[in-house]
C-alpha cells in the first residue's frame, strides 16, 4: 500500500507542472498514468484513499495562494491560513476520490468501455466541482493545454470539459495499453481509438482556426487601450490615496490615447470609492474619456439602498462612461467569491469573515447584461466578467447569448503577488475566448492584461507586477453564437448520463467490496 500511496502522490504532484507559471501542458497527457497504475487491484476504501492522496497534493500545488491571501491581506495568521488551505485541499480532493471508485467499480469492464468512461467520469466530476457550494472550477485539467492552440478549438463544442476528456483519454489509453495482453485485440482496438480521436481533434483544430481567421477579417474592428495601474494592495483602499489614484490612471489613459485607442479599460476596483456618490472624484474621473475622446471601463464599488432591512447593498460594479463624460451602463458582478466579497452561511461559520475592504457583504447583480456602447454608427454589446467570474464557463456563454460582440474581463490579482494564481487566472480566461469565438480583453491590476484573439491566441499581454498600457485592435464579433454558447451542459449532462449507465450496469453485474 505504501507504494500504492507514493506513486499516487509523485503522479499528483507532476500534475502541477502542466499548469501555469509552469505551463509544461505536454506533462499532461501522462502524469495519471502511474496513478492509474496504484488504483489497479486495490479495495474500494484504498481506491478512494489512493485518489484522494493524488488530488490533495496536486491541489496542495496549485491552490496553496490561499495561504499568501489570507495571511497578508485577510489579517489571518499563518497556522490559521495554512489550515482553511488544506480544507480546501482536503474537500476537492474528494473528487478524485470518486473518480477512483469509478475506476474501482469498472475494473473488470472491457478496454474500450472503461477508455471511454474515465475521462468521461473525470469530466462529470469536474463539472460538479465547478458547481457544487458555488462552485470552484480551478485548474480543471483542460487548462493545462492553452499553449497547444489546435487541441483546444473542440471547446467551442464541448467548453474546457471536452479538452479535459481528451488529456484523460490519452492517459487512460497508455494505460490500457500498456497492461493489455501482449497479443490481445483490446491493446490495438484502444490505441486506435485514442489515435483516432486525436486525429479527430487536431483536425478540427486546424480546420477551424482557419474558418475563424477569416470569419475574424471581415468583423468591425475597435482599437483598445487596456491600463494596469498595478497599484499595491495595501495601499489601493487608503483613502487619501484616492486622488493620487486617478490622476495616475489619468496619465495611463492619456499615453492609450496616444497610441490610438477608442475604448479604455481600468481593471476591477481601479476606482477605490463610491463613483456614483463621490461628486468631487467622479467628476475627475469623467474628464478622462472626454481628454481623450474614449470610451471608459472602469471597476469601483457601488451600494443601493435597502429599505426593507434599513440599510445599504454593496455591490462590485463595472462603469461604462462614454466620450462625452455621461454613465452610460453600469454592470453588477453576479458571482461573487465566497469569503472574499461575502460570508456563505453566516450562522453557521460565525466566526468567518471577509477578506476584502468594507462593512458588509456584497450582493450580486441583477444577471448577466451586456453593457452597450456606440462603435462607428453600430450599437455593440460587452460581456464583462468581474474578476472570479472568467473562471465559469456559463457566465460568458450567457452573456453571448445575451448579445455580447466582445469579452472584457477586469480583475484584482493583487491578492496573489507572485503566486502560481495569476497565471493559472488568465489561462482560464482563455479559453472563455475560444469556447465563444469571442475577442477576450483583459486588465488586471497587477497583471496578467491581455488582448485574446477568438482561437486563443494572446495578441499582446503584460508582465506581472508591473504599470503598463497595452493598446491594440480586437474585432467585434458578428454572426451566431458557438454550440457551446447555446448549449452549455450538453457536454457534461451527455457525459454523465453515459457515466450513470456504466457505473449502473457494472454494479449490478458484480458485486461492489
Amino acid at each position: 500500500m505504501k507504494k500504492r500511496i507514493l506513486l499516487s502522490i509523485i503522479s499528483g504532484l507532476a500534475a502541477v507542472a502542466a499548469f501555469g507559471p509552469f505551463d509544461k501542458g505536454f506533462v499532461a497527457w501522462a502524469v495519471l498514468v502511474p496513478f492509474l497504475f496504484a488504483l489497479e487491484g486495490a479495495g474500494t476504501r484504498r481506491s478512494f484513499l489512493l485518489g484522494w492522496a493524488w488530488g490533495f497534493f496536486f491541489f496542495l500545488g496549485t491552490v496553496y495562494w490561499v495561504v499568501h491571501s489570507m495571511y497578508f491581506y485577510g489579517g489571518v495568521s499563518l497556522a490559521a491560513g495554512t489550515g482553511v488551505m488544506l480544507l480546501l485541499a482536503s474537500y476537492l480532493a474528494v473528487f478524485v476520490g470518486l473518480f477512483a471508485l469509478g475506476f474501482k467499480v469498472t475494473e473488470r469492464s472491457g478496454p474500450l468501455v472503461r477508455l471511454l468512461f474515465l475521462p468521461s467520469l473525470w469530466v462529470v466530476l469536474e463539472y460538479l466541482r465547478g458547481a457544487l457550494f458555488t462552485g470552484f472550477p480551478w485548474v480543471l485539467m483542460g487548462y493545462s493545454q492553452v499553449a497547444y492552440l489546435p487541441l483546444i478549438q473542440i471547446a467551442d463544442i464541448t467548453g474546457v470539459w471536452g479538452v479535459s476528456f481528451w488529456v484523460v483519454m490519452i492517459n487512460t489509453a497508455i494505460y490500457l495499453a500498456w497492461r493489455g495482453p501482449a497479443r490481445g485485440r483490446g491493446r490495438v482496438h484502444v490505441a486506435a481509438t485514442a489515435l483516432l480521436a486525436t486525429v479527430l481533434v487536431l483536425g478540427y483544430g486546424v480546420v477551424r482556426t482557419d474558418k475563424v481567421d477569416r470569419e475574424v477579417a471581415g468583423w468591425r474592428r475597435l482599437r483598445v487601450g487596456v491600463v494596469q495601474g498595478n497599484i499595491e494592495q495595501s495601499l489601493k483602499w487608503n483613502p487619501s490615496l484616492k486622488l493620487e489614484t486617478v490622476n495616475l490612471y489619468r496619465r495611463l489613459s492619456t499615453k492609450a490615447k496616444e497610441d490610438g485607442a477608442e475604448f479604455i479599460v481600468f481593471p476591477e476596483t481601479a476606482m477605490p470609492f463610491y463613483l456614483a456618490y463621490d461628486r468631487e472624484m467622479r467628476d475627475l474621473v469623467s474628464r478622462i474619456p472626454v481628454e481623450t475622446g474614449a470610451y471608459l471601463l472602469t471597476g469601483a464599488p457601488h451600494y443601493t439602498y435597502d429599505r426593507s432591512a434599513g440599510g445599504v447593498n454593496l455591490l462590485n460594479s463595472a462603469y461604462l462612461i462614454d466620450p462625452s463624460g455621461l454613465v452610460s451602463g453600469r454592470y453588477d458582478k453576479v458571482h461573487l467569491v465566497p469569503f472574499g466579497e461575502y460570508v456563505p452561511l453566516k450562522r453557521l461559520l460565525f466566526f468567518a469573515r471577509k477578506l476584502t475592504a468594507g462593512a458588509g457583504d456584497f450582493v450580486p447583480g441583477r444577471g448577466t447584461f451586456p453593457l452597450e456602447f456606440i462603435n462607428n454608427g453600430s450599437r455593440e454589446g460587452i460581456g464583462v466578467l468581474i474578476c472570479y467570474e472568467a473562471i465559469f464557463p456559463g457566465m460568458a456563454a450567457s452573456f453571448m447569448n445575451n448579445g455580447a460582440s466582445l469579452l472584457v474581463n477586469i480583475t484584482n490579482d493583487a491578492w496573489f503577488g507572485r503566486t502560481s494564481a495569476p497565471y493559472q487566472h488568465f489561462d482560464k480566461a482563455i479559453l472563455r475566448a475560444v469556447e465563444n469565438r469571442v475577442f477576450l480583453v483583459r486588465s488586471a491590476n497587477t497583471g496578467i492584461s491581455a488582448l485574446v484573439d477568438p482561437v486563443g491566441r494572446v495578441i499582446s499581454r503584460t508582465q506581472l507586477l508591473s504599470r503598463e498600457v497595452l493598446v491594440g485592435e480586437v474585432g467585434l464579433k458578428r454572426g451566431k453564437t458557438t454550440f457551446f454558447s447555446r448549449h452549455t451542459l450538453f457536454f457534461p449532462c451527455t457525459n454523465a448520463l453515459f457515466s450513470a449507465i456504466i457505473i449502473f450496469s457494472s454494479l449490478k453485474t458484480r458485486r461492489f467490496v
